[in-house]
């Protein structure tokens, strides 16, 4: 699928989520979506976006990273996202139920970062904007014909 049709195919999945009231759905996907491509793009920065983001201490990142660790007991830079996704998910568990504030919390802490990632990927930009505009996505989910045709 070439990136147009893939964008297309999620603004449509997106607008059929709403329009059958699953905001809730549209929500979890969003953050599960943000928390994974997060991990993805630290990977192996993921030790200081732990400490920008709470108080971390170096046992605690050994301990995310053990499950993921050979036989040899190391850990190869292509698996440093799995701890990372761990520790995010267990960060947004503790932040709590807004899939709003989780989203705000990271984009702050990876600011925060030397180098900030943020600077040049802005995914995370875009997802802050759209669960900030999830409700009036919704609305417009239900609108009559003709009312509700906002570019997503």
């Amino acid at each position: 699928m070439e990136n147009k049709e893939r964008k297309s195919f999620q603004r449509e999945l997106m607008m059929a989520l709403l329009k059958m009231d699953c905001q809730g759905l549209v929500a979890k996907l969003v953050l599960d979506f943000v928390l994974l491509t997060t991990a993805v793009e630290v990977a192996s920065r993921w030790r200081e976006l732990a400490e920008k983001l709470a108080r971390v201490s170096r046992q605690q990142m050994d301990a995310y990273e053990a499950p993921h660790r050979d036989k040899n007991g190391l850990l190869d830079n292509e698996s440093m996202w799995k701890p990372a996704y761990d520790f995010l998910l267990t960060w947004a568990a503790h932040v709590g139920d807004s899939y709003r504030d989780v989203i705000q919390e990271l984009h702050l802490g990876l600011d925060r970062m030397r180098n900030p990632i943020t600077k040049r990927w802005k995914h995370l930009t875009g997802t802050l904007i759209l669960v900030n505009c999830l409700d009036s996505l919704r609305g417009a989910a239900f609108c009559p014909t003709g009312y509700g045709d906002f570019a997503v």
